[in-house]
């Protein structure tokens, strides 16, 4: 009895141990210091510790991977700048649909009513309706109707440059997180009519560069004003903007990541090496993708909608839920074209976009971020970062890096001198030219590979290219 007692005794000693420990991390006290958080008489630092990820409507979320990019089990032997190679890509979401014809006449309907008076803005704005213009083919009906008509409302939209997509997506995260505020009642609605009045006699009012400016910053500065809460979980924690390369890539094969190990070697974005469904008896045969089978002979053409292009829901979706990752339009991404792209990059998120921000203009992103102080104190802090931590105009710059100098460009033809074509040689330093991949409704299948890449200058359009939009996710967990 005695030995049970003295068991017992230990066992609730080792338990009343075990409940004076902490489990996980703190969210009420400092792990390091012992101060209570956000109590104004026990403390000193406010802050938000729990968060939950806002999921942007229509898309996807894919979770953090790692994937071989690069040619996989293409059928075709063909010349190709997509080296394989494995790579890690953080998570992030993405349109499930690409976008549509509607969708682009919202964008243009509130660019027509904020900037009535530039009608400049608006013409910028508008797609490029000739694109279906050709030389010996009657698309006049196209011309003047596929953007515009109803029947094409859920068509993708087509005739937008790689700028004006990038645009978009700017509008597209300013007007989700104007949205948000103004349920939440942290800032108030105003008709669009009303915003347009109020730039046209005030140039400084925040509607008069709501439509470029960093989109957080847009809203903390001008809408909510100096006495904004912590907006991290209320507003979406990053813009939208277009895919890179690597994410379009791995998305586009829906490869699911098992155990750690990423699966390779697959064709197209659906199980297998074929062009048509072979395992739904119900739908057995039938083609997968919208894509110029043969000669005159166009799927979209010969199904019973008979246009060249499809809704943007008609093919089924792949693994991971995302539709018309092959065919129907080829998508921009973010990447500047290199045909060395795939082995100068990094190993984890590989993007070459030879974008660059400059110390200086990183000092006042840094300036932002701090609580709201008077302007000598913002003047005083910006002179010790210019004159003390050296934040300069230059900085480090990494445009073009590896890329396109001397040294290289021999490197390059060493390597592989058929790599390259004589044209693609000659515009391979130009940072305005844009990648494209996904394959459309005018090219033969080898196209629909979603390894294969080409290039368009950023500011041109044409009747088989679109987009979609991802989002990265903070932290890369997503909310489910």
């Amino acid at each position: 009895m005695k030995s049970t007692r003295s068991i017992l005794a230990l066992v609730l000693m080792l338990v009343a141990l075990a409940s004076c420990q902490k489990s996980g991390v703190s969210t009420a006290y400092s792990e390091k210091t012992g101060w209570k958080y956000n109590d104004e008489k026990r403390g000193f630092y406010n802050v938000q510790t729990k968060y939950d990820e806002r999921i942007p409507y229509g898309t996807v979320y894919i979770s953090t991977n790692t994937s071989v990019k690069g040619l996989n089990g293409d059928p075709v032997s063909t010349q190709s700048d997509a080296l394989k190679r494995r790579v890690g890509i953080s998570g992030f979401y993405m349109d499930e649909f690409e976008v549509t014809n509607i969708d682009w006449r919202e964008y243009v309907r509130w660019i027509t009513l904020v900037y009535a008076h530039e009608p400049r803005r608006i013409l910028m704005a508008m797609p490029d309706e000739t694109v279906w213009r050709e030389e010996l083919a009657y698309n006049e009906p196209l011309v003047q109707s596929y953007y515009i008509h109803v029947a094409y409302g859920y068509y993708p939209v087509v005739g937008v440059s790689w700028k004006q997509a990038t645009e978009y997506c700017q509008w597209r995260t300013d007007r989700a997180n104007e949205r948000i505020l103004i349920d939440k009642k942290i800032i108030d609605y105003t008709d669009l009519q009303t915003v347009n009045e109020n730039i046209q006699g005030d140039p400084e009012n925040p509607y008069a560069y709501a439509f470029y400016t960093p989109y957080k910053a847009t809203y903390m500065r001008a809408n909510v004003g100096d006495d904004y809460p912590d907006l991290d979980g209320v507003v979406y924690d990053c813009p939208f903007r277009l895919p890179t390369e690597a994410e379009w890539e791995f998305a586009a094969y829906g490869t699911y990541v098992e155990k750690q190990n990423a699966p390779e070697g697959m064709t197209y974005p659906w199980e297998g090496a074929q062009l048509r469904e072979m395992y739904d008896k119900k739908k057995k045969g039938q083609f997968l993708a919208n894509f110029m089978r043969g000669a005159g002979d166009p799927i979209g053409m010969t199904n019973e909608l008979g246009t060249p292009t499809v809704p943007v829901d008609f093919f089924p979706p792949n693994s991971f839920g995302l539709y018309n990752m092959a065919g129907n339009v080829n998508e921009w991404v973010l990447d500047v074209y290199r045909s060395t792209s795939n082995r100068q990059v990094n190993e984890i998120n590989p993007f070459r976009g030879n974008e660059y921000e400059s110390d200086s203009a990183y000092a006042e992103t840094l300036l932002e971020r701090l609580p709201y102080m008077e302007q000598d104190v913002r003047d005083s802090m910006r002179n010790v970062l210019i004159n003390e931590k050296k934040f300069k105009l230059s900085g480090k710059d990494v445009r073009n890096f590896m890329d396109g100098d001397l040294q290289t460009s021999i490197a390059d033809s060493i390597w592989n001198p058929e790599y390259a074509s004589p044209i693609e040689r000659a515009n391979m330093i130009s940072d305005e030219n844009r990648v494209y991949k996904g394959g459309s409704w005018k090219d033969r299948a080898i196209w629909m590979n979603p390894a294969k890449r080409r290039w368009l200058n950023q500011n041109k359009s044409t009747n088989d290219i679109g987009f979609r939009c991802v989002m990265s996710a903070v932290g890369g967990v997503a909310v489910k």
